[in-house]
């Protein structure tokens, strides 16, 4: 069951009987500095025709405020809270609120891990788009951080005069790179592959393709 914002007259309900909200309040946004916005959709929306000039400025602005809110997306259901964030007196705020078409058209009640806020549907959309972005890209970066590594220790490998076999054999190579995460910090030197390596031997780790000097 939802519920929409007091504006409209509609009596509250319970946080229990809102809907959920899909975003957590942990979700990381840090360093999002942009909103997704399609100017197109907007300036042929039914808001952007019908709501006052004074109005729509507001209506933007909360859309801007809510992108650095918890969750991300959402606006606080206060109006003391909403009247800062804009840099209004409450009385103004109140007044624009009672107009037909409020700067919180759209918005309504949500369960946000227990706490009733307010989300749009078009916000919502863009927030959970710009999230799934951010975690893409910190997939794509932590994947070419973990070839970056298994690399060196490739070159690690050749340099300590491994055959082509112990080169290539990925499951020895991820070992190698857990060992190596677990028990040394900073940049890894040339010391702490050899000292990598030494662990895997006793472990054995090779099968074979060790040169003498490390048989």
């Amino acid at each position: 069951m939802n519920a929409v914002a007091r504006s409209s007259g509609v009596q509250l309900v319970d946080v229990g009987a809102l809907e959920e909200y899909p975003i957590t309040k942990d979700a990381n946004m840090n360093g999002h500095r942009f909103v997704m916005f399609n100017h197109d959709r907007w300036l042929n929306s039914d808001t952007y025709l019908k709501m006052q000039p004074e109005t729509g400025w507001f209506f933007l602005n909360l859309i801007m405020l809510s992108q650095k809110q918890r969750p991300v997306g959402t606006l606080p259901d206060d109006d003391e809270l909403l009247a800062k964030l804009l840099h209004l007196d409450l009385a103004r705020w109140k007044d624009l609120r009672n107009r037909a078409m409020s700067p919180l058209h759209g918005w309504y009640l949500v369960n946000c891990e227990g706490e009733r806020r307010l989300a749009h549907r078009v916000v919502t959309e863009f927030a959970l788009e710009a999230l799934d972005g951010r975690i893409r890209h910190q997939q794509s970066n932590e994947e070419k951080a973990v070839y970056a590594r298994l690399k060196r220790i490739r070159e690690a490998l050749v340099a300590f005069g491994c055959d082509k076999a112990v080169v290539a054999d990925d499951v020895l190579v991820r070992r190698l790179d857990d060992w190596l995460t677990a028990n040394c910090t900073g940049n890894r030197r040339k010391s702490d592959y050899e000292r990598a390596m030494m662990h895997g031997a006793r472990e054995q780790w090779f099968d074979s393709g060790l040169n003498s000097r490390h048989r």
